[in-house]
């Protein structure tokens, strides 16, 4: 059990972390603390006179037992160059806590339990929160604990414990802000990406790839996507992509089948064509219509609608959304953009190594 320092015979493990996955990673468990702090200051009478706090660790670093492509191998260094084996790199396992991962303690000792999930690992356990004096008052907690190795916590006085828990909350803040700086540039090259093949798939039907966006609607779409939107309906500010995706990597089970890099490409590449379409005004199955008016070249709209529907009945495609699908055109201004060929675009999709640090 260790707490704060990392111990000698460990630094070769540590080390060996992807280190674009392990600066993620600590963003977002400093996220997780400064919110955990949070609660706790919603009520600062209710704290002890006298206590400590325990911070527990939101990743274990293992192995993947998992496919994970080239990230899990390590990057070339004197000795591999030198002949010797690369090895392979420690990947983010997310540990989900029964209770919050800052505990307040004083006096008896407080239990705690938590599962350990993904890369395709499953562990489970269960250890304790001692108070014991001449402790660490913060005890920052960097492996899992047991019931044989607990974590002992010294005590401070209520003002100290109050002042390392708007230090949480100041740091957690940052790091939001750090992970939405970083994830910029992988949006812009989504985005990119995005509506090249949006507008490859598009340029099918007409026979005329064209891009559908100058930069200008590509910026705002880039916008929209970082910072949101205000609802006209409720009159509240709407949430962006990026807003929406930090808030998705929380979760103690969003990366139980797929490596964090992995997930948030997606998530961007996703939500980049989705927006990107409604921007164009494409209605969503838009690419299934125009799949089905290809193989019918020379049919009216409502010979399509007819056909669709036989393959696709619960869509209950209108004549006035298979218009819209099938009129969709490029932005006047949009001549100048730069496509990406069809053959670079899911190379692109991957995020490089040490991407999003």
């Amino acid at each position: 059990m260790s707490v704060v320092a990392i111990p000698v015979e460990e630094v070769e493990t540590t080390d060996s972390r992807h280190p674009g996955l392990d600066v993620l990673c600590s963003r977002l468990e400093a996220v997780l603390h400064g919110r955990a702090a949070e609660d706790l200051l919603r009520d600062v009478r209710a704290l002890p006179e006298r206590a400590g706090l325990a911070i527990l660790p939101a990743w274990s670093w293992q192995r993947p037992l998992i496919d994970v492509g080239r990230k899990s191998r390590a990057f070339a260094t004197a000795e591999t160059r030198a002949g010797k084996a690369a090895g392979q790199l420690l990947m983010p396992v997310r540990n989900d806590w029964a209770a919050p991962m800052v505990r307040v303690v004083s006096g008896a000792s407080v239990p705690v339990t938590y599962r350990t999930l993904g890369m395709g690992h499953q562990m489970a356990g269960q250890s304790k929160l001692v108070s014991r004096p001449g402790s660490p008052a913060v005890a920052r907690v960097t492996d899992m604990p047991s019931l044989a190795e607990p974590v002992f916590v010294g005590e401070s006085t209520r003002t100290r414990v109050i002042h390392e828990l708007r230090r949480l909350v100041e740091a957690g803040a940052t790091a939001r802000w750090e992970l939405i700086r970083s994830i910029e540039p992988k949006l812009v090259q989504q985005l990119h990406v995005a509506h090249s093949a949006v507008s490859h798939e598009i340029g099918q039907t007409s026979g005329n790839v064209v891009p559908m966006l100058d930069a200008q609607g590509l910026e705002q779409v880039q916008n929209l996507m970082m910072f949101g939107e205000l609802d006209e309906e409720t009159g509240k500010d709407k949430p962006g992509s990026v807003f929406r995706l930090i808030e998705l990597c929380l979760a103690p089970d969003c990366f139980v089948k797929v490596d964090p890099f992995k997930y948030m490409i997606k998530h961007l590449r996703r939500d980049a064509e989705t927006e990107i379409r409604r921007k164009i005004g494409d209605p969503h199955i838009g690419p299934k219509v125009r799949a089905v008016a290809l193989k019918h070249p020379r049919a009216e709209v409502a010979v399509i609608v007819e056909e669709y529907r036989k393959i696709y009945p619960k869509d209950r495609l209108s004549v006035t959304r298979a218009e819209a699908a099938l009129s969709v055109r490029p932005d006047a201004m949009a001549s100048c953009t730069r496509l990406l060929p069809e053959t670079h675009m899911m190379a692109a999709v991957e995020p490089l190594e040490g991407a999003m640090a």
